[in-house]
């Protein structure tokens, strides 16, 4: 039987020999997956600036025959941006970003018993790389589509397939069904606790965004080294079970 105290208290054992090696790894995988904005706007009026370069430019403009042309491939040229922009941030966060997830999950897992290299961050890419896209992009788009039916069932999919990628980091070669199956038997009965958790950390993450925002950085490596304290006290208790054995997680990890 876990508890919050516990899964804490072993974290906090964790990140004593290892905080600023968890602190640089959960830094990066921040910045790569898009959690930390380092766009810094030094102008308060940019907005202002934008619209009346355009009015000049149409003022200037304005008398011309050309205008309407010039307008029209303006405004292509800008839609076909936006496209290849949305193209670029879907491709990120299907093909990139899960992948970083699973990585930070590895590292977060094996860092719990010994010293881990950064490059394990970046493990899935060289692991079952498509079996990780894949699986990771089949649980994303279950939560999308119960998020869609109300935010609260998409909520709670998330919480039951909250160990996904940690399970994927432990056996990249895993099915995702299976995983999904997996992580719902672990979360049967407790994601209230893990959602108490969570919120555990409210008041910490009140703490980072008074702070600038930068706060925050210093608290992800606490929350991860507790959800990585979580997942193996549910392995634990589903390996006890039966319902998983160690073959089937490879024990690559534990």
């Amino acid at each position: 039987m876990w508890t919050r105290a516990l899964l804490k208290a072993n974290a906090k054992t964790v990140l004593r020999r290892s905080y600023w090696n968890v602190f640089l790894m959960c830094l990066i995988a921040s910045i790569l997956t898009g959690s930390v904005d380092l766009n810094i706007n030094f102008s308060g009026n940019s907005g202002g600036s934008s619209s009346g370069a355009v009015e000049q430019t149409s003022r200037l403009l304005g008398g011309n025959p050309i205008t309407a042309i010039l307008s029209t491939a303006f405004l292509m040229l800008g839609i076909l941006a936006l496209v290849l922009a949305l193209v670029v941030v879907l491709c990120w966060g299907i093909l990139f970003t899960p992948i970083i997830r699973v990585g930070q999950c590895r590292y977060m897992m094996e860092n719990r018993s010994r010293e881990t290299s950064l490059k394990v961050l970046f493990s899935g890419f060289t692991t079952n790389y498509w079996g990780l896209v894949s699986g990771m992009f089949y649980v994303n788009l279950r939560i999308f589509l119960y998020t869609l039916l109300l935010v609260i069932p998409g909520v709670i999919k998330s919480y039951q397939y909250t160990f996904v990628p940690y399970l994927l980091a432990e056996n990249p070669n895993l099915e995702a069904a299976r995983a999904a199956e997996i992580s719902t038997i672990m979360t049967d009965g407790e994601k209230w606790n893990i959602f108490v958790l969570d919120l555990s950390f409210f008041g910490w993450n009140i703490l980072g965004y008074l702070l600038f925002g930068l706060g925050i950085l210093f608290v992800n490596p606490y929350y991860e080294a507790t959800k990585a304290e979580l997942y193996a006290a549910m392995r634990a208790k589903v390996v006890a079970s039966g319902y998983v054995s160690e073959a089937e997680l490879s024990g690559q990890i534990f």
